[in-house]
């Protein structure tokens, strides 16, 4: 089983009354999962999070009142979820949450969300998905556990449990070849070329670039870039002073512009924006406008 209890995280500002924790599972979904974490909001106002991509399957398991959920560029399509799933290259979106809720946040990979959706996550397209069309009435169920369960240790022990099962019962594998592949990438924050990946396998090119795209839903390059993305967004977490030219130099951009660029197409605004203005706390209650004025966003290259 896991580690015991939660780890509490630093504490999100007073006026947001955010608690949050991070777990870590244990050896069995320990490939599977980037990363668990729990919040319970309880907000004086109205108040919204930036929530760029990370390279992972995101999956929202929440309870309490639903969060409202837009892209960034298009608040107009803005929709309300209890539960919910998006890509590992989804559009940077904008978190709302009017009242309280709690919530948990587990990132996947893609190839452990192929096995337990299959084809399910492959059209996700940046669109935002409500987590009870894949899960079904196992989703229900675990909510309603989740809700009466005495401590955060229960809950997290609930959900590495309840996705241990519900993956063990799954008929569907992929190839070792891809898993080998994606976890290269992702150590590699990224930065690995392609043509290493496919010279280790002897694969042809084309080949490896269909096999990769039918697991993970993305190329190998979009995979790569999106990872690396996440690198740069851990080390604005956890090193919130640190240079954004040695951030750079660290998650392998050429340089302190090249990061500047991917991360405004990407994440919806420029590293400096993020860390002044999204790390650590909420943003304006404010909705944002079609075309915000707060995040200066650009559409992202095509692949």
């Amino acid at each position: 089983m896991a580690h015991a209890a939660g780890e509490p995280l630093p504490a999100a500002p007073r006026e947001s009354g955010c608690q949050c924790h991070r777990y870590y599972p244990g050896v069995r979904l320990n490939e599977h999962i980037g990363r668990l974490q729990a919040f319970a909001v309880r907000p004086v106002s109205s108040v919204q999070l930036l929530e760029p991509p990370r390279g992972h399957v995101a999956l929202v398991i929440g309870f309490g009142d639903p969060i409202r959920i837009a892209p960034l560029t298009t608040p107009d399509t803005e929709g309300t979820y209890a539960s919910f799933v998006v890509g590992p290259d989804h559009p940077p979106l904008i978190a709302r949450h009017e009242e309280g809720c709690t919530w948990f946040e587990i990132f996947l990979s893609p190839c452990t969300a192929y096995e337990l959706f299959g084809d399910g996550t492959q059209g996700l397209d940046g669109r935002v998905i409500p987590l009870d069309a894949l899960f079904g009435d196992t989703l229900n169920r675990l909510t309603e556990q989740l809700i009466v369960a005495a401590s955060w240790e229960q809950r997290f022990a609930l959900l590495e449990t309840t996705l241990t099962q519900y993956l063990d019962r799954q008929p569907r594998q992929v190839r070792a070849e891809i898993h080998w592949a994606w976890h290269c990438l992702e150590q590699a924050g990224g930065a690995m070329p392609i043509s290493e990946l496919v010279s280790a396998l002897g694969w042809s090119h084309r080949h490896f670039v269909r096999s990769f795209q039918h697991y993970t839903g993305m190329t190998p390059k979009v995979s790569a870039r999106h990872l690396r993305l996440a690198r740069a967004l851990a080390c604005l977490d956890q090193s919130p002073e640190e240079a954004l030219a040695a951030v750079a130099l660290e998650c392998h951009y050429c340089d302190q512009s090249h990061l500047t660029r991917e991360f405004q197409a990407l994440a919806g605004c420029t590293p400096a924006t993020y860390r002044h203005q999204c790390l650590g706390h909420f943003l304006t209650a404010t909705p944002p406008a079609a075309r915000s004025d707060f995040f200066k966003t650009s559409p992202a290259p095509a692949a």
